[in-house]
């Protein structure tokens, strides 16, 4: 499997050896992503992209979205200071509020229609940074007789490169373009032939938007 860097390489190439034929086009989206590997975050968001057409069938996308805080919850446990001190571990209640920040850069493929036409049908492969800001938030327990490792109000970044496949299907109206698809984002578990911890498990992303042509 090709490292992040090497798709990013191979994209970028394409782009600076395109032909003279170009189109740009500008736009919006509305976002819903669903995290798997038990976490049950599930959250909606927004977003923007840009495009540049290759050919008629063959178009570049960078873009990126955000979506907003969601809460996932579990337990720890608190020890107490004392061996005296009856029971020696108590449960904690632990609330994670996370939101995402995903951009990427990759490409289209119009498998019905293209780029100018007024319904189109469209493969997707990109690479993204997917960065998951969380803070860390303790439910009620006696501090003054247990402590736990886990602290309360702490805050850190998640982050994973992503390798996102889908499709979508798009339709021209007087004013632009509509569009919609559905990706699966994948975490890359390599970068420079190296494993790399993965941080944020696999997630599904539906967007829908419109884009503006130049």
């Amino acid at each position: 499997m090709k490292s992040v860097k090497q798709i990013i390489a191979i994209l970028f190439i394409s782009f600076l050896s395109s032909q003279a034929y170009s189109q740009i086009s500008v736009g919006g989206q509305v976002s819903y992503l669903n995290v798997f590997g038990g976490t049950g975050l599930k959250s909606f968001g927004f977003g923007v992209k840009g495009d540049y057409a290759l050919d008629d069938e063959t178009v570049l996308s960078l873009g990126g979205n955000y979506y907003l805080p969601s809460t996932y919850s579990e337990f720890t446990y608190a020890t107490a200071y004392s061996n005296f001190t009856t029971p020696s571990q108590v449960e904690v209640d632990v609330e994670y509020k996370v939101s995402f920040i995903h951009v990427y850069f990759g490409g289209r493929r119009y498998f019905v229609g293209d780029y100018e036409d007024d319904f189109g049908i469209y493969g997707l492969a990109e690479v993204g940074l997917l960065m998951a800001p969380v803070t860390t938030t303790l439910g009620e327990y006696d501090e003054s007789q247990y402590y736990t490792t886990v602290q309360d109000g702490a805050k850190e970044t998640l982050v994973n490169f992503t390798l996102n496949i889908g499709a979508g299907v798009e339709k021209e109206l007087d004013f632009g373009y509509i569009f919609g698809d559905l990706k699966l984002n994948l975490p890359a578990n390599q970068a420079n032939g190296e494993y790399v911890p993965v941080e944020i498990p696999t997630s599904v992303s539906v967007n829908a938007g419109v884009r503006f042509p130049f």
